[in-house]
């Protein structure tokens, strides 16, 4: 049986999501988790398939409806993530979620929603690049790293396709040929689909975890393009934003007391304050502020103010922090928080934390596959990448509850890593799948000759003679 390739550990963990699903689709999700986890290769819906064992037990086709058609909702997912994380967070501390976007290229114009995209990895300053693929906005929640390290871990739990206006087309490139249907049904499917921003999918996003942590504080973490209007005004009220402040921003302050008998409208911003450039240059008066930074021990030089950014944020001050590098090397830089009530030190450290969303990206698309499928429906496209996340977080959460056991396997010791202290994913996906092989080698062996006997062959299973 296909569960006979996971542990007991990883079966009891996949139990969670049982209510998300059907009865069979929740066997389907069952066999793909299992040949998710061990497919060594490219993670195609056949190739992984081909990895869990399930070729001759059911179609090919029922994996593929599985994206396409099933019945389910990847925020349900999401959603039983979120409450099996809760209990790596302690209940009196805020939960800290990181939002940013991702590229997955792919190639063929049959796959839907896909279209071109400004690709970071291979623009330059001067030149930008543009690639074909789908754009993901991502919300993962930070959680503490039981297994060793100060840095904690991105666990991804809500996932929205940005879909660009620039497909690609006759007028990009008019030799190339049209034909086919399946390049003229993404085609439909792209100029049927709405287009929200990435900041309204962020926003989106917000919203349905503000309502799972039920009143508790949370804190965004964002990169600064995504410090705009659509997400800052019309946040829920329980959601700070923290993130990078940039240096041509229009500051102001706050707006005088009204006197007594003062008549016209009240003013929304006072006088309006210095950039950004004109405080740091004329900043005589540096603080050291010690803190721990990606696992690094710093002590950079800081000092704060408060101050109103009208054009992003009317209503509400921001805590703002000016950053200096004492050595010279690194250029000043100033970061915020919704929150004016925060201490420089949160604000730092919290922001660090963004940087783990980065290297969940990097390992979703390095070993789960994230970028691998190629769906081509609008409805599996909208699916097959998220569930590559949730295989990420599956094996994170596993390997935490081994190390609260006590019972997780190290790594193998190498002599290029002499400061090595953590565990890495491609370490804790090692572990599951030995944890797996042993539970597979330690039963007994049998066939299904042996089955319909009773017995075992003799001639067969004898030792050969000296």
């Amino acid at each position: 049986m296909f569960e006979g390739i996971l542990p007991h550990t990883f079966v009891a963990l996949l139990a969670a999501f049982q209510p998300c699903f059907t009865a069979p689709t929740y066997q389907n999700f069952h066999r793909l988790m299992a040949g998710w986890i061990h497919c060594l290769g490219r993670r195609t819906i056949t190739a992984v398939v081909v990895a869990s064992g399930a070729v001759e037990q059911r179609h090919i086709s029922v994996f593929h409806r599985f994206f396409s058609r099933a019945q389910w909702s990847l925020d349900a997912v999401g959603h039983v993530l979120f409450v099996l994380a809760l209990a790596w967070l302690p209940a009196d501390r805020p939960l800290f979620v990181l939002l940013d976007d991702t590229l997955a290229r792919k190639h063929g114009k049959g796959i839907s929603l896909a279209t071109m995209h400004h690709d970071p990895l291979l623009s330059t300053a001067k030149k930008p690049f543009f690639s074909f693929g789908h754009v993901w906005v991502v919300l993962a929640l930070w959680v503490p790293r039981p297994m060793g390290g100060s840095r904690g871990f991105a666990l991804p739990l809500l996932f929205r396709l940005y879909v660009g206006a620039k497909r690609g087309g006759q007028q990009d490139a008019p030799a190339r040929p049209r034909a086919g249907q399946r390049q003229r049904l993404a085609a439909a499917a792209h100029a049927a689909h709405p287009r929200p921003t990435k900041l309204e999918l962020a926003r989106e996003l917000l919203v349905l975890v503000a309502q799972w942590a039920e009143g508790r504080p949370l804190y965004a973490v964002v990169d600064s393009a995504y410090a705009g209007r659509t997400l800052l005004e019309h946040r829920p009220p329980q959601v700070q934003v923290l993130s990078r402040l940039r240096f041509d921003a229009a500051l102001w302050a706050r707006p005088p007391r009204r006197r007594p008998g003062q008549k016209g409208r009240p003013r929304r911003r006072g006088q309006r304050l210095p950039s950004l450039k004109a405080l740091v240059a004329h900043r005589r008066r540096w603080d050291p502020l010690p803190l721990t930074l990606y696992g690094r021990s710093v002590t950079p030089l800081v000092f704060t103010l408060t101050a109103l950014w009208y054009h992003a944020l009317r209503d509400q001050p921001l805590r703002i922090v000016l950053v200096r590098d004492p050595t010279g090397t690194r250029r000043d830089e100033a970061f915020f928080c919704t929150d004016p009530t925060v201490a420089a030190a949160f604000i730092l450290e919290g922001y660090a934390r963004r940087w783990m969303l980065e290297v969940a990206f990097h390992d979703q698309k390095q070993f789960p596959g994230f970028e691998d499928p190629q769906q081509q429906p609008p409805r599996a496209v909208a699916r097959t990448a998220p569930v590559a996340g949730v295989v990420y977080a599956l094996v994170l959460l596993w390997y935490a509850g081994q190390v609260q056991q006590g019972v997780a396997s190290g790594w193998v010791p190498r002599p290029w890593y002499r400061a090595k202290t953590a565990p890495s994913f491609l370490d804790m996906l090692t572990a599951l799948r030995q944890e797996s092989w042993r539970a597979a080698v330690s039963q007994p062996p049998s066939c299904p000759r042996c089955a319909q006997n009773g017995s075992l062959p003799s001639a067969a299973m004898a030792p050969a003679a000296a």
